[in-house]
């Protein structure tokens, strides 16, 4: 099982980019990347492989996921009709621009957690993946002010593995 570094192409004049339902069921993507990573799958049953833990999902997953750090696509394997949303984070866009705000403290420990892998249970996980759809419809200005609404949301949530 060999890992590969994975280049994320995105516009050098945003902060973050947005992929909807990249099919990737049949590869085996063990895989990292510079980039945070927020991933939300519905409609799916599948493998969580994030670092060194294993585990499944059902129904759906949200996971956010730290810099560099190994991941298998949540897709692999899935036989379902599912809807998948990827958002990555430019690293620096995190820490020296989201770590730095003083009013987004409780934003450290989340992207502290991140660097084993951050699973969103309940009804977090649906509101935030019904969230991150909405951002096709949105300029880069409100996909801008969205996110921000997402990560506060959550901070707020205790429902994580």
């Amino acid at each position: 099982m060999k890992i590969q570094l994975e280049t994320i192409t995105s516009s050098s004049e945003r902060s973050f980019s947005l992929m909807y339902n990249p099919r990737l069921s049949d590869l085996f993507f063990w895989h990292f990347h510079p980039e945070y990573e927020l991933v939300y799958i519905d409609n799916a049953t599948g493998t969580r492989h994030v670092g060194d833990h294993i585990s499944t999902y059902t129904g759906s997953d949200l996971v956010l996921i730290g810099s560099n750090i190994p991941h298998l696509n949540f897709d692999y394997g899935v036989k379902s009709e599912y809807r998948k949303v990827v958002l990555h984070l430019k690293k620096e866009f995190v820490e020296n621009h989201l770590l730095t705000i003083p009013e987004f403290t409780g934003w450290h420990q989340l992207f502290e957690m991140s660097n084993h892998g951050v699973a969103f249970h309940g009804k977090t996980k649906h509101q935030i993946g019904e969230l991150l759809f909405q951002f096709e419809q949105l300029n880069p200005q409100e996909q801008y002010l969205k996110l921000i609404k997402v990560f506060h949301q959550l901070t707020q949530f205790h429902e994580i593995e």
